[in-house]
């Protein structure tokens, strides 16, 4: 019995996190993977011309049959301009991504366009500042029919009414549009080392999201609104000898009276004969995501130009009697291409 209340504790929680005032967007733990989705200046900052990715997401396996939470993203991006190290360059790009939560089927999907215009800031092309603009498109549902609601239990048995009262929602589909911005400073110091740090607003138009637009006895107004999204992250790459790069991170997300953030550290290996032009790395790092939620592992190989990426979201949060120690695997693709004979030339920042 109280296995069957941890694991129906868990999914409201999950249905709460989604449509509640103070939920927190979908995010991956290889945050770097899915630039897009992280801070609208990356676009068109890569290691050429253009860049495709994909990340695949699951979790909460041992909390709901069936694979109900599961998270697919997405995106392309590339740069426009002059390929000299101290011309400012301008980036575009398009992303998506798709979640489902829960048993109720919660689905949240978004359509994104992205804008950057990257400032050099000196003429040898190691320092720049990236300012960049964002633009989607939302769309969300549930399935009330497969939900079930307290008049449905039987408080001394447990057994529930398949026939009892359900809540009624004012709609099934919400569909709004949505706006974010952020910025990036990015340089290389002495020896090599590579620092930079981000900052982006997501939601700045707090756009109303609510599935009672004119009110219920449930408490909502239907004026319910998304809350604006500060995100902050950052990082480096330190050259430790001829193939060993040490690369420290961090990301801190704010959202309403929420907030997470994730410190860690990769080690970057390059392979082959000649390491100070090979294309090809072998990534190995950890993260902890606080507080007190997941350490996690990650693990990444480059081959020229493509990268694959794998994580491991290791739980140690009040909801590991629920999960059963059964953390969420993440997966992450990658390739970035040169469209020009000549690549990009200067400088660009070395995200995991």
């Amino acid at each position: 019995m109280q296995k069957h209340l941890i694991k129906h504790f868990v999914l409201a929680l999950a249905i709460l996190l989604g449509v509640g005032m103070q939920a927190q967007d979908i995010h991956f733990s290889q945050y770097n993977s899915s630039p897009l989705a992280l801070n609208p200046a990356l676009a068109g900052m890569n290691n050429c011309d253009y860049r495709v990715y994909l990340n695949f997401r699951t979790q909460w396996l041992t909390v709901s049959s069936g694979n109900t939470f599961r998270t697919i993203a997405g995106g392309a991006d590339m740069s426009i301009g002059k390929i000299t190290k101290y011309n400012s360059f301008a980036g575009v790009g398009i992303s998506f991504f798709s979640d489902q939560a829960g048993d109720i089927n919660f689905n949240s999907n978004r359509v994104d366009v992205s804008f950057a215009y990257h400032f050099m800031l000196n003429r040898k092309g190691t320092s720049q500042i990236s300012a960049g603009i964002q633009a989607g498109f939302n769309h969300r549902s549930i399935n009330p029919s497969k939900a079930t609601f307290d008049s449905q239990y039987d408080p001394t048995t447990g057994i529930v009414n398949a026939d009892g009262t359900r809540e009624n929602f004012g709609r099934t589909k919400v569909m709004f549009g949505d706006a974010g911005l952020g910025l990036i400073f990015s340089t290389i110091v002495k020896r090599g080392t590579n620092i930079y740090a981000g900052f982006a607003l997501s939601h700045i138009n707090q756009p109303k999201i609510s599935f009672y637009p004119n009110g219920s006895t449930a408490g909502s107004t239907g004026n319910e609104r998304l809350p604006m999204k500060v995100t902050l992250h950052g990082g480096a790459a330190v050259p430790v000898g001829t193939r060993l790069t040490v690369m420290p991170n961090f990301l801190f997300l704010l959202q309403g009276s929420t907030y997470e953030f994730n410190l860690g550290c990769n080690f970057k290996t390059a392979l082959g004969n000649n390491p100070a032009t090979s294309t090809t790395a072998l990534h190995l790092g950890a993260q902890y995501r606080g507080l007190l939620d997941a350490v996690i592992i990650n693990a990444r190989v480059d081959i020229k130009g493509f990268s694959c990426g794998l994580s491991y979201d290791i739980n140690v949060s009040k909801l590991l009697p629920a999960s059963k120690s059964i953390g969420a695997p993440e997966i992450s693709l990658m390739y970035q291409g040169c469209a020009r004979k000549k690549p990009r030339p200067g400088h660009c920042p070395v995200l995991f």
